[in-house]
C-alpha cells in the first residue's frame, strides 16, 4: 500500500491554512506544515520535502509566493 502525498501549505491566513489541512487530513493527505512565509517555507522544505506544495502566492515578509517556488 502506498504512503499518504505529504502536503506543506503556505498560507498567511491560519484560519484558511488551517481549513485546509483539515480536509486534506480528511481526505487521508499527510499535512507536513502550515507556514505563513516565504522564508519559513524554504526552511521547513530544507527539512522535510513534501511531495506537494500548496502555495499562497500573496504572502506577508519578503518573499510573495512566486519568488519562494521559485527558490525551492
Amino acid at each position: 500500500m502506498n504512503s499518504p502525498a505529504k502536503i506543506l501549505i503556505v498560507e498567511d491566513e491560519m484560519i484558511i491554512g488551517a481549513n485546509i489541512s483539515l480536509q486534506l487530513s480528511k481526505l487521508g493527505y499527510d499535512v507536513t506544515g502550515i507556514v505563513s512565509r516565504g522564508e519559513e517555507a524554504l526552511a521547513h522544505v530544507k527539512q522535510n520535502p513534501p511531495d506537494i506544495v500548496l502555495m499562497d502566492i500573496q504572502l506577508k515578509g519578503e518573499l510573495d509566493g512566486i519568488d519562494t517556488v521559485i527558490r525551492m
